[in-house]
């Protein structure tokens, strides 16, 4: 569980005001906002045709993104990069530290590390927290059909 300053209770009170669902994390970027919030709940926080996402946005001048939360590392990962393409997921230990390989189509690279590597550093901060485990990310060509 995320430990809340003033900013953090904030946005939480904002986000539950909003979407009436509370979430249990969130990391700030330079230029987004990613909320977790529990997977049954995800509906109803992102609104019809994501008109919760978009009062959200207006009110925090920055994009909002929300993640359903998992307890699973790699299903975490899936609904983190809902828009992106992967490949596979492998865990490895790598000098004693649990890893996550995500393989991705190489197109989609540059959504899954996001402006300024943003988005990656979202990931790694909730992976850290959240499973104690980094992510790396790997690419390559897949062919069209």
């Amino acid at each position: 569980m995320v430990e809340l300053n003033e900013k953090g209770l904030s946005y939480f009170s904002l986000f539950e005001k909003v979407t009436r669902t509370m979430p249990s994390d969130y990391v700030e970027g330079e230029s987004f906002l990613v909320f977790i919030v529990d997977s049954q709940s995800l509906g109803m926080a992102i609104g019809k045709k994501g008109a919760n996402i978009k009062r959200l946005s207006n009110a925090f001048r920055k994009k909002v993104v929300i993640v359903g939360n998992s307890d699973d590392p790699e299903e975490f990962i899936r609904n983190f990069f809902k828009n992106v393409n992967i490949l596979g997921i492998e865990e490895r230990d790598i000098m004693g530290e649990k890893a996550m390989i995500v393989m991705l189509d190489e197109k989609d690279r540059g959504i899954a590390i996001g402006r300024n590597g943003e988005r990656i550093k979202a990931l790694k901060n909730f992976m850290k927290d959240k499973f104690n485990a980094t992510v790396h990310i790997k690419t390559r060509r897949v062919l069209e059909q």
